[in-house]
């Protein structure tokens, strides 16, 4: 039987655009969030930042055994809006985007989020900067632990300088925009990849394969959901040619390869 109340109907919009499940969506449309908006700058610079990280971690997701770019590849399974960003992250996903966040130093030039710091707590981990903050659920201590060991050995595959300070504290340029998108960003949960970026006065949304520009730029434009920041919004077609054969002899490190996959080709000894 189809749920008609209204807090159903609403509970189901949200979760297009968030992934939530309905005991996540349900409680807060009750509470009134149909779709909050960070509150403060410091907190939609985070949020801005923490996109343009997701992007880039969910390239090297491609590149993981088995590679493909024809496939989906996301950072983020499910977003839970409210005054703190709850993240829930897809398999392998967490050591990519800390390798993304946190601050480092690299050729020379800061990057990662400057002053970004780490909290653990028992079921999630999080990301702070003293006045803003994420919230990775379901990071417990042994996955923070795992993440952290890919983050040391990328810093050592690519010759990171340091990683005490460093950072970069560029200003965001329209960081509402970044943020509105981080938490609607389940709209493009179909697309192989997802490319996002501040260009002018406006943002830059770009993706390949999944949902038309016209279905993604009618759930934006959604009184109760959608946001009124300008964003331009291309779609390309999704890869049909995966990655070339030297791509899938990245030397990554047996700890990082999910069981799920070690019987895959590129996975044999030989081509590791």
């Amino acid at each position: 039987m189809a749920r008609l109340s209204t807090t159903d109907q609403l509970a189901d919009l949200r979760r297009a655009y968030t992934g939530e499940n309905l005991s996540q969506a349900v409680p807060a449309v009750r509470g009134g969030e149909l779709m909050p908006d960070a509150a403060t700058e410091a907190q939609r610079q985070l949020e801005a930042k923490v996109l343009f990280a997701a992007c880039t971690a969910a390239s090297v997701l491609q590149l993981m055994p088995p590679a493909s770019i024809v496939r989906p590849a996301h950072v983020f399974r499910t977003v839970e809006p409210g005054e703190t960003l709850r993240l829930h992250l897809h398999g392998r996903a967490l050591g990519p985007l800390l390798f993304e966040l946190l601050p480092r130093t690299e050729g020379g030039f800061g990057m990662g989020v400057a002053g970004l710091e780490h909290r653990q707590h028992r079921r999630s981990a999080e990301l702070t900067t003293g006045d803003a903050s994420v919230v990775l659920s379901g990071v417990d201590e042994q996955a923070w632990d795992r993440g952290m060991r890919y983050l040391r050995w990328m810093h050592e595959f690519r010759g990171v300088e340091y990683t005490d300070g460093g950072g970069n504290d560029d200003v965001v340029a329209e960081s509402a925009t970044g943020s509105a998108l981080l938490r609607r960003v389940h709209l493009w949960h179909d697309a192989s990849w997802l490319r996002a970026l501040p260009m002018g006065g406006a943002w830059f949304v770009e993706w390949a394969g999944g949902p038309s520009e016209d279905e993604i730029g009618q759930k934006l434009g959604h009184p109760d959901f959608g946001t009124t920041a300008d964003i331009t919004l291309r779609r390309i077609d999704a890869p049909t040619e995966d990655v070339e054969e030297g791509v899938r002899t990245y030397p990554w490190p047996e700890e990082f390869v999910s069981a799920v996959t070690a019987a895959e080709p590129d996975q044999r000894p030989g081509r590791r």
